[in-house]
């Protein structure tokens, strides 16, 4: 009898789950028709529901994931855009599986180049060209690579590099001087720009260099502090000049690039750690953050001590959750010590939700026998969610029958003008002046981002404390 209702409890079990998964095809189909009839802000919210429901199946959740950037591409939010298809290359980039990986890869690079960070642009389609040769996204990303000078291991943002490298940025173009991305804030400033002629022409060097110290304070990027920090003849004076870069009001958004180069300028290895440590911090507790830069960081340090305290930090924030499998044993391998190795793979186990295949990963990657016995421990446990277990029998993948074209950009560019519109906004906000006349040059188009809705629910809340502290 026994026996009997549990075959029972089984039957109903798997049908159940036929019906989610079905169900899942079904609001996928349904989400697509709204993209296809252009309302994106709709649809990047239903396939948001979809990718976040534990009902559907792995492909389909993944899918719909994909389609949420997709969405926010079409809709000219750059910033929404980087956001979603970073968390998708973060979570599914993982060697397994190549659908729509590539597609993301692609996409993205776009994103990068269309809103001026020709850096990243270049990483992101070497990668895709890299990993996926024989997909057609590595075909289109080579043809984007021949266009900005990357094709081969050459890196136009190099100091040798004689092309244009766009490194100035450009006060008439249409998204202003500050990058989209906030891990990418390339270019030197004018102001600092200026303030480096006027250097030039002072003879004496302590004057000089005190010129260049006052002058910091108005850095509004990386770039700027390593202009500085390089033009600077004396040691200390270059010291004090570094102690001010974690003040800076944008520090924050300083590009890791930019930081690993200042770093590279400190002489003493214990401080050079703790810059790099306050640094990563910093950088894991963004709102967008590549995660692969993560590993730059930790790769730079070279003490194990204070790379636990990077470590901790990543750990603990919210770019933990969507760092995959491989990434987390390149950071692990950083790192010597095997114990600080082996334990940041266990927690790496403990806190995300990875399948039995990226289980598999950490595991494999442990140096210490007992470590590795706890991460497999927590496969047969049976609380992680089973991204490495499909369910092909109930629900097919999806993408051998996509009709809708997966390249946003294919005859599409961004709307420039909504994006400067919404950069003003932003910077309105941020800055807390000038709010209400910007937010007044917003059209009813711009208000269907998600961005915008973002920094209009912080407006608010600005104008209610205006309120408040003027009665």
């Amino acid at each position: 009898m026994k026996r009997h209702l549990l075959l029972l409890a089984v039957f109903i079990c798997i049908a159940v789950t036929g019906a989610f998964a079905q169900d899942g095809a079904k609001d996928l189909k349904w989400a697509k028709s709204l993209l296809e009839h252009g309302d994106y802000a709709y649809a990047a919210e239903k396939f948001a529901d979809i990718a976040a429901s534990h009902y559907n199946s792995p492909a389909v959740r993944k899918e719909a994931l994909y389609y949420v950037g997709y969405c926010h591409v079409k809709n000219s939010d750059p910033w929404q855009a980087i956001r979603v298809f970073e968390q998708f290359i973060e979570k599914y980039d993982n060697g397994s599986s190549s659908d729509f990986v590539p597609d993301a890869l692609y996409v993205l690079g776009r994103v990068y180049e269309e809103t001026g960070d020709k850096r990243s642009a270049i990483k992101v389609y070497r990668r895709c060209s890299r990993a996926y040769p024989r997909s057609q996204f590595a075909i289109k990303s080579e043809d984007r690579l021949r266009q900005l000078g990357g094709s081969d291991n050459t890196d136009p943002f190099d100091g040798d590099y004689s092309g244009d490298d766009n490194y100035y940025p450009n006060p008439d173009d249409d998204y202003g001087n500050d990058h989209h991305h906030p891990g990418n804030s390339t270019g030197i400033s004018r102001e600092i720009r200026r303030l480096l002629r006027v250097a030039e022409t002072v003879n004496n060097d302590f004057t000089r260099d005190q010129m260049l110290l006052e002058g910091s304070d108005r850095a509004r990027s990386g770039e700027d502090f390593v202009a500085l920090a390089n033009a600077i003849k004396n040691t200390f004076t270059r010291g004090q000049l570094l102690d001010r870069v974690s003040k800076n009001e944008n520090y924050n958004n300083f590009s890791t690039r930019s930081m690993l180069d200042l770093a590279a300028l400190i002489s003493n290895s214990y401080q050079r750690d703790m810059f790099l440590v306050s640094f990563g911090s910093a950088m894991a507790n963004r709102d967008y953050v590549s995660n692969y830069e993560l590993v730059e960081v930790s790769a730079a340090m070279n003490n194990d001590s204070l790379r636990q305290q990077l470590f901790d930090a990543i750990s603990a924030s919210k770019a933990f959750q969507f760092i995959n499998a491989r990434t987390m044993v390149e950071l692990a391998q950083t790192c010597d010590n095997s114990f600080i190795h082996d334990q940041f793979l266990l927690k790496a186990a403990q806190k995300n939700k990875y399948g039995y295949r990226d289980l598999r990963i950490l595991a494999d990657a442990c140096k210490n026998s007992f470590t590795k016995t706890q991460i497999m421990q927590e496969a047969d446990s049976g609380h992680h969610s089973p991204y490495g277990r499909r369910t092909a029998a109930i629900a097919p993948e999806l993408g051998s029958e996509r009709a809708l074209s997966s390249d946003p950009f294919a005859g599409f560019s961004f709307n420039k003008a909504q994006i400067a519109r919404i950069r003003s906004f932003m910077k309105a906000v941020d800055t807390k002046k000038k709010m209400a006349e910007s937010a007044r040059q917003l059209k009813s188009s711009d208000l269907k981002t998600a961005t915008v809705r973002e920094y209009m629910e912080k407006y608010k809340v600005l104008q209610k404390f205006e309120r408040i502290h003027q009665r």
